[in-house]
């Protein structure tokens, strides 16, 4: 990330450390506020991103060097998925994952139910009756017409397209949706970190200094 941080530009506030001379002394710092977010609609653009799965434990870092052949480019795979937080959007680690449900649930509640959830069915003539994934009750039924008869999804006979997600699977199966990210063209790599250059330079304004450092207010010297 370092490789980011110098292209973030700077501020400049009142210095509170006990070695300064004056009450004008000012510190420089990070502009941590300075972001970009990539519009949400450009992901369906298949000119400008692929489709990315993170396998196993793989950092940000070594995506990037898979991806650019440089982990220094990391911060351009955050950025490519607008991810700010590493904790709670990145994928876990498996040995974070399991401490994190060892602390959250008991073994006995693991290994309840969480929800329940439809399995792909289809009528005798392939026609889909009910898609997969759906969350619906325990006790969830839809009757369908195949041919001139009225049947049900509950029909014994047929199996019942319904199943059970545990409280481990639901936990497991957030940390996995987690793996499908996007990534930048490399071809695009360029364009994009020179427009990002560009983003993270100032205007002028009444705090400004210069493209890189503008001014906070003061309020010591009032």
């Amino acid at each position: 990330m370092s490789n980011f941080f110098r292209r973030l530009p700077n501020l400049a506030y009142p210095t509170l450390l006990k070695t300064k001379q004056s009450n004008t002394d000012i510190t420089e710092t990070k502009d941590l506020f300075r972001r970009v977010k990539i519009r949400e609609d450009l992901y369906a653009n298949m000119m400008h991103f692929d489709k990315f799965k993170i396998i196993g434990d793989q950092r940000p870092d070594q995506v990037a060097d898979e991806i650019y052949g440089s982990h220094d480019l990391d911060w351009v795979v955050l950025i490519s998925n607008n991810i700010i937080d590493m904790k709670n959007e990145w994928p876990m680690t498996q040995y974070d994952l399991n401490t994190y449900l060892n602390e959250k649930y008991t073994h006995q509640e693991l290994t309840k139910i969480h929800h329940y959830e439809t399995v792909e069915f289809r009528a005798r003539n392939n026609q889909l009756i009910v898609p997969a994934g759906l969350e619906v009750d325990e006790d969830w039924n839809m009757e369908y017409l195949q041919s001139t008869q009225i049947k049900q999804t509950n029909n014994h006979n047929e199996g019942r397209p319904l199943k059970s997600v545990s409280f481990f699977e639901y936990e497991t199966r957030i940390n996995d949706e987690k793996r499908n990210i996007n990534s930048l063209k490399p071809e695009l790599l360029d364009r994009f970190i020179s427009e990002f250059t560009e983003i993270m330079k100032y205007e002028k304004s009444s705090q400004y200094v210069n493209k890189k450092l503008k001014k906070t207010e003061n309020i010591r010297i009032h």
